[in-house]
This record gives C-alpha cells, structure tokens and sequence, in this order.
C-alpha cells in the first residue's frame, strides 16, 4: 500500500506543497551524534532521507558536508530537490524508490533520516520499511524519525477511514492539522518501541512534542524517534 499523493502535490504546487528549511528535531539528532565530527570524516559519512520531498532537510545535510542521499516514491519531488540543492550550492544524490524495498547494499549508511514519511504507510509498510532501515545501516548506524501520534486532532477527528488500528486513509477534515495527504499512521510510544525492537534496533530514545493550532483548539502529537543498530 503506498501513497503517491505528494506526486500530485508537488506537481500543481511545487516548492509551496511542503516546508522550505529543515526540520528542527533531525537537526538535533543529527547534531548530537555527526556534527562533532571532522569535515573530513563528514565526507565519509553517508546519510540517506527517506522521502526527501523537495529538500527541505536534504540542503541542510548536504550542506553540513555528510555524503548526502535522498529518496522519494514521487519523481516529481526529485526534480524539485534537485532544484534545492543548486539553490545551496551542495550536492546530494537522489533517486525515485519506495522505503519499503530500499535500492541499496546491506550496512551502507551510518544514519537515515525520516521526517513524516513512514507515517504514510500502514502498520505492516512500518514493520517493512523499520527491517529495510535496519538492513540499510551500517553497525552502530542510527535511524531518526518524526511521526505523528494517536492524540492528535487529525487521527481523533480527521474522518478518515481505519485501514488498521493506527492508519487512516486520509485526513479528510480539511479544518485539521496536515489535511488530504493520503494514507497517513498516528502511532504510541510503546508501539513504535516494540516495532523496532522486533526489526533489531536497540538504544531506542522517543520524546513527545505537542504543537497547537487554531487559538490552542487543535494538536498536533509528534515523536522524536532515535535507535540504533548494534
């Protein structure tokens, strides 16, 4: 099950259909475990995107000096980052994939990042995108990801239609938070904990952050999600 929706986004709305700068969590993921490193051991260091959009993180890795690596399911998305990058002057190489079947070797990363990506498959594409993740890493590499969580607005009156226990088919509130995206999985904690311990992660830290929306009437539930492969 994969959603193709942001294919049509970006190609009506271009750059206007996401954010334009990085998100401030995988900054400080990235921050506290890369950023102490050399510029010259940065250039070793491979970081892929899962789901990189229009390169609203992806500049920013690039231009921190890691070996930068961005994926998409939407072509359309790639040639917006494409774009992106020329905009920073940084490099970064792309390619259209699904997450849930990564087109690259066993261990070849240090780190993945994933900002609202996973979130767009359904429970079983999360178990199968967390052992591709997993798969992908190198020994000691580590997995960042921003998701959203059940005591959000969008999931508790989003009408959408349950696929499973955690995903809807879609926002389809237009009054709520991150509408008409597609399938969309609001997850727990303890959840995400035991689906990335059944695909091998260890070290794994969640911090809840809780943002508002319309005079405080709506919330929006993310986690901060870090693991580690032994």
């Amino acid at each position: 099950m994969d959603n193709l929706t942001f294919e049509a986004h970006f190609k009506k709305k271009g750059f206007d259909s996401q954010r334009r700068y990085p998100n401030e969590q995988a900054i400080q993921f990235l921050a506290l475990h890369y950023f102490p490193l050399s510029r010259q051991k940065r250039k070793k260091t491979k970081v892929l995107e899962l789901g990189c959009g229009s390169g609203a993180n992806l500049w920013m890795i690039a231009k921190e000096g890691f070996d930068t690596y961005g994926m998409d399911i939407a072509p359309a998305s790639i040639d917006l980052c494409k774009r992106m990058l020329a905009h920073y002057g940084v490099k970064a190489k792309l390619n259209v994939g699904n997450i849930k079947e990564l087109d690259f070797r066993s261990g070849f990363f240090d780190a993945i990042v994933d900002v609202m990506t996973v979130e767009h498959t359904d429970l079983a594409g999360h178990r199968q995108t967390y052992a591709e993740v997993f798969r992908c890493l190198k020994r000691g590499g580590r997995f960042f990801s921003w998701h959203l969580g059940t005591q959000s607005t969008s999931f508790i009156h989003g009408h959408g239609t349950k696929l499973d226990r955690c995903t809807i088919d879609n926002i389809k509130n237009p009054s709520a938070p991150f509408p008409n995206n597609g399938i969309t999985c609001f997850i727990t904690a303890p959840l995400a904990k035991k689906m990335l311990r059944q695909a091998g992660f260890i070290d794994i830290g969640i911090e809840r952050v809780t943002r508002t929306y319309k005079q405080m009437t709506q919330k929006a539930e993310c986690f901060a999600i870090s693991a580690r492969k032994p």
